[in-house]
């Protein structure tokens, strides 16, 4: 099989996957687009020095993970830029209106994890990866990919539980 061929049935075959993980950890498709296009560039770009019996998937998921952190990176310096140049207008809509700009913006369950908690998360219940695969795609050692699939889900059973609590219909003893 050509290097082209082997590089082509990756995209093929684990293309839908890459882009869910891609999109878990940054949130937009735009962002996940881009972090797939920039993962294919660095593999191109290192095709060279890849070994015949390497695992391309944990590499492309590994490139893609890292490409992803950048783009969390790149967003986290524009929101602080942001934030800083609509302090003033943030301020007159709670003087107007009662609510601060940032509280109108509702994320789900999964954003309110840390970017490497995510990552553990969806690699090991949606992949099927071992804690020891994903140690590998991250670059740190299992058992800290164990705390992350634990904080993990601690956090989000407490999201649940809290969102089961507004929901519960108010007893009228």
């Amino acid at each position: 099989m050509t290097d082209r061929t082997r590089l082509l049935r990756l995209l093929e075959d684990y293309g839908g996957e890459l882009m869910s993980f891609a999109l878990s950890l940054v949130g937009n498709r735009a962002e996940a687009e881009d972090a797939c296009q920039d993962m294919v560039v660095q593999m191109l770009k290192h095709w060279d020095r890849v070994e015949v019996n390497k695992n391309l998937k944990s590499w492309a998921f590994t490139i893609l993970y890292r490409k992803c952190l950048d783009q969390l990176k790149k967003r986290r310096r524009f929101l602080n830029f942001f934030r800083r140049a609509t302090a003033d207008f943030s301020a007159a809509l709670e003087e107007r209106t009662g609510n601060r700009l940032e509280e109108s913006i509702s994320d789900s369950a999964l954003s309110q994890l840390r970017p490497a908690e995510r990552t553990c998360l969806f690699l090991w219940a949606r992949e099927g990866y071992s804690s020891e695969e994903i140690a590998g795609i991250m670059g740190c050692s299992p058992g800290t990919v164990r705390v992350h699939l634990f904080q993990a889900r601690r956090k989000l059973k407490k999201l649940m539980e809290r969102g089961n609590e507004k929901k519960a219909p108010v007893s009228s003893g």
